[in-house]
């Protein structure tokens, strides 16, 4: 079964530095889009991301029928979309994630948007009366990388598991990670939390959790795009599918060089030792960064190096995102 991303709008409340969605035009799937996807793929699991999904207009509409098909459903936010969600609606979500940056309400708030931390606790707070399991969700960049596990403890404290994705350059690097600080922060979050699940190419095979074949990206997952567009990463830059191709395509839509290209091993990596585990490591960070034939920038290898990261594993089950994308996911301690 196929794990499906869908950003229902490009639209946001907030305007956050680090967002990598289009902010130069809003665009909004219909039902009738969504409808043709579902139609088009055996789903397993719909993940609503991109932007805050509730300013589409017509996000309960679009709710109501995906629930009516039986499809599990997830959704990131900022709290926002919580607000205008009702109870009997929010439980048709396996599982909630909030976008969080920082450990604390004054760098959060200064970052995201003033009142942004209190929101997302009150939405934290509900779910939990709710019985919904929460995840907290930050973004991985040079101003925050030491408070990873910070981060991860404040997410145990609530309740939550911690998931974390490493920034990805798609209009600035201005929150690029160093070697030296991508390295760090990884150490510094597997010392204080347990780890439930990693398909980030690189930490994975340098944790030993051999996951076979590199980025989960574009294998049996796909993004749907705001402005109607098909990819097999939400960082992908670029792509020339759109939802009429789903239709006419089904399921070998993934065999179109589009999504081969997720999992094309540059020339160097193919002698590496690590290769069948890390395939190259992120492809889309290697488009972003104009060197789509080089191994992963944050690669030990290519420096002589060999890592090694502290790994205690959890018993806590796997949320439905984590086979998708390129992620980590741990349990504070």
């Amino acid at each position: 079964m196929v794990s499906v991303g869908i950003g229902l709008t490009n639209n946001c409340n907030l305007h956050c530095a680090h967002c990598y969605r289009d902010q130069g035009k809003i665009y909004n799937l219909t039902l009738e889009d969504i409808k043709k996807v579902c139609d088009s793929l055996d789903i397993g699991s719909i993940g609503f991301g991109t932007g805050e999904n509730g300013l589409n207009p017509q996000y309960h509409k679009i709710i109501e029928y995906l629930r009516s098909r039986g499809i599990k459903l997830t959704l990131a936010s900022n709290g926002y979309t919580l607000a205008i969600t009702p109870d009997e609606m929010l439980a048709y979500f396996r599982d909630i994630e909030f976008s969080v940056d920082f450990p604390d309400q004054q760098r959060q708030d200064a970052f995201r948007g003033e009142g942004n931390w209190r929101t997302v606790m009150e939405a934290i707070e509900r779910c939990a009366r709710l019985g919904i399991k929460v995840s907290i969700l930050a973004v991985l960049m040079n101003v925050n990388y030491k408070d990873q596990g910070r981060l991860a403890k404040l997410a145990g404290s609530l309740g939550a598991d911690f998931r974390v994705n490493a920034y990805q350059p798609m209009f600035t690097d201005k929150f690029m990670l160093t070697f030296e600080q991508y390295w760090e922060a990884y150490r510094m979050l597997f010392d204080q939390s347990e780890i439930i699940s990693v398909t980030e190419p690189l930490v994975n095979t340098f944790l030993g959790m051999s996951n076979g074949g590199g980025t989960p990206c574009g294998g049996t997952s796909i993004r749907v795009t705001p402005d109607r567009r098909l990819k097999p990463c939400v960082y992908w830059p670029e792509s020339d599918l759109t939802i009429n191709d789903l239709v006419n395509k089904n399921e070998t839509v993934f065999q179109t060089p589009l999504f081969r290209d997720t999992h094309r091993t540059p020339q160097f990596c193919l002698k590496c030792e690590y290769v069948r585990t890390c395939g190259g490591g992120c492809a889309a960070r290697r488009i972003l960064r104009g060197r789509p034939d080089d191994p992963d920038e944050y690669c030990p290898v290519i420096r002589g190096q060999h890592m090694r990261l502290p790994s205690s594993p959890s018993s806590a089950k796997r949320p439905l995102r984590s086979g998708s994308i390129c992620t980590t996911i741990v349990k504070g301690l």
